[in-house]
């Protein structure tokens, strides 16, 4: 594989499993950080020394102006073809305490930046290049409960954007979507919590950060494949639950 791919959220958690998994089939990878740029140069920093291609870069992708300039540093490159969207913000409200300001901090990072990211790409490749994007979604668009109301909308947004997406940049740039299941703590989630309920799906075998690295490794280079949405949970979206399982 070849040519370079932005993962957002990139210095911690999925973002940094997915980077690296992506580093070893060879592509070249954009470590997208926002507060977090210690962890973004670890990163990086690993990938090197694994033999891999990865440089950092910082942007506050809820501020457009940041994620314009992000862009515009990209496709200055010229060898731009790849996004995945892992970055996400996942803070709790429900109907009681729901309000616009809260509920559009998520919608700018979880819908509004994958979707402009995923523009700015499809308009910085070079003439005859196809590139791909694979947006990180959660299980609860397809099994939903009224917990962290903000944050399923603005998933089930994102998820939902993938045929329109697919169509509108067609035929030169691809794009699937990932359904993830539970994979780390998250929140205020107990350690007793989440090991009680990880494994509560069809397979009985909790979603590693890695089955979803693998998962977008392969959408990376499908080249047949587009909007596509791939549920990566073990069946945890056919498990229904009335409460997010953080109060299972």
């Amino acid at each position: 594989m070849s040519g370079l791919v932005l993962v957002t959220g990139a210095g911690r958690r999925v973002g940094a499993g997915i980077a690296k998994r992506l580093a070893a089939d060879g592509w070249t990878i954009a470590v997208h950080y926002n507060s977090s740029r210690a962890n973004a140069e670890s990163v990086a920093a690993e990938i090197k020394a694994a033999g891999g291609a990865a440089d950092v870069f910082g942007a506050d992708l809820s501020d457009e102006s940041e994620t314009q300039a992000l862009c515009a540093k990209l496709a200055a490159r010229g060898d731009w073809v790849g996004l995945v969207n892992s970055a996400a913000s996942f803070t709790p409200d429900s109907i009681a305490d729901f309000a616009y300001d809260a509920a559009a901090a998520q919608l700018r990072l979880n819908l509004i930046a994958p979707v402009y990211l995923a523009r700015k790409l499809a308009e910085s490749l070079a003439p005859g290049r196809h590139g791909f994007v694979v947006n990180i979604a959660d299980q609860k668009v397809l099994n939903p409960n009224p917990d962290f109301l903000s944050y399923t909308l603005a998933k089930t947004g994102l998820a939902h954007a993938t045929a329109p997406l697919a169509m509108a940049l067609a035929p030169t740039v691809r794009v699937n979507c990932i359904a993830a299941g539970l994979m780390m703590l998250s929140g205020d989630q107990t350690a007793e919590n989440f090991a009680r309920v990880h494994n509560d799906n069809l397979t009985r075998i909790g979603t590693r950060v890695d089955d979803v690295a693998d998962a977008v490794a392969f959408l990376a280079k499908a080249e047949n494949i587009t909007g596509a949405l791939l549920p990566v949970d073990g069946g945890q979206h056919l498990v229904p639950s009335a409460r997010d399982v953080m109060f299972d």
